[in-house]
């Protein structure tokens, strides 16, 4: 069975990248453009990896991560920060919220990234 990721970014044109790139990678990705609609996904589906950006309008990524650790539903999945922003103060406090990982987006090619999910995931190939 195919693993679940959960894309929360606010852009379209990454969304629809990430799309193609991990249904190549026989991944099962679902997507979010808004922040509340990616909580209320990761609460219904579970997924088993969530891909999210900080700078989103409404709520940043951070928030977002601070209510899915602090929910007993999702707490327990692994989140890696996909960021254009190289902040270290902010990767400091999404870690110590409890990200898995931060990964700037400019720094990995979405190969890589799909490589890094795959290995958080266990199913490198």
């Amino acid at each position: 069975m195919a693993k679940k990721v959960l894309l929360i970014d606010d852009d379209p044109l990454i969304v629809r990248m990430y799309e193609r790139i991990f249904s190549f990678a026989n991944i099962d990705i679902k997507t979010s453009l808004m922040p509340t609609d990616g909580l209320a996904q990761a609460s219904a589906i579970k997924p088993d990896l969530i891909l999210l950006d900080i700078m989103m309008p409404d709520m940043d990524g951070l928030e977002v991560l601070r209510r899915l650790k602090g929910d007993d539903v999702t707490k327990a999945i692994p989140v890696i920060i996909l960021t254009n922003l190289s902040d270290e103060a902010r990767s400091k406090e999404a870690i110590k919220l409890g990200a898995a990982s931060v990964m700037v987006k400019s720094d990995f090619s979405p190969k890589q990234v799909v490589e890094k999910v795959q290995a958080a995931l266990g199913t490198t190939k």
